[in-house]
């Protein structure tokens, strides 16, 4: 028989020739057919509402400016800058969530999430590499 070749054995995660093993769950190399990446866009909506909601201060306070309170007009102004600078924060913060997928004859399973991309192309390759290998 020959010798198991290890292609990653990070905490957590082993890909080896002749198994996977995925945070706990074990994979026969040799079941498995195929392996692919996804993923899942983050959600916007509540950064996006934030931002909208902003905007329309903004505008409420520039209409503000004709009457004669221009106090409250410039505290709704810097209130709607600060909200509107949250909000592009938050969407430039917001990242998408990456699968590894597993397929065997019989089923295709997602077996590790993570918001790493890097993580995910490295299991993705390591474990095309296994199955590679195994011929």
């Amino acid at each position: 028989m020959a010798e198991e070749r290890v292609f990653i054995n990070d905490p957590g995660i082993y890909v080896s020739n002749t198994r996977v093993i995925l945070f706990g769950t074990t994979y026969a190399t040799a079941n498995i057919t195929s392996v692919a990446k996804r993923f899942t866009p983050a959600s916007t909506g509540c950064a996006t509402l934030l931002v909208i909601a902003g905007g329309v201060t903004f505008l409420f306070a520039l209409a503000m400016f004709t009457s004669s309170d221009k106090g409250s007009a410039i505290g709704m102004l810097f209130f709607a800058v600060v909200t509107i600078g949250a909000g592009i924060l938050w969407l430039r913060s917001l990242r998408p969530t990456f699968h590894v997928f597993l397929a065997s004859a019989s089923a295709e399973r997602q077996s590790l999430t993570s918001k790493d991309e890097a993580l995910v192309d490295r299991v993705t390759n390591a474990i095309n590499d296994a199955i590679t290998y195994r011929g």
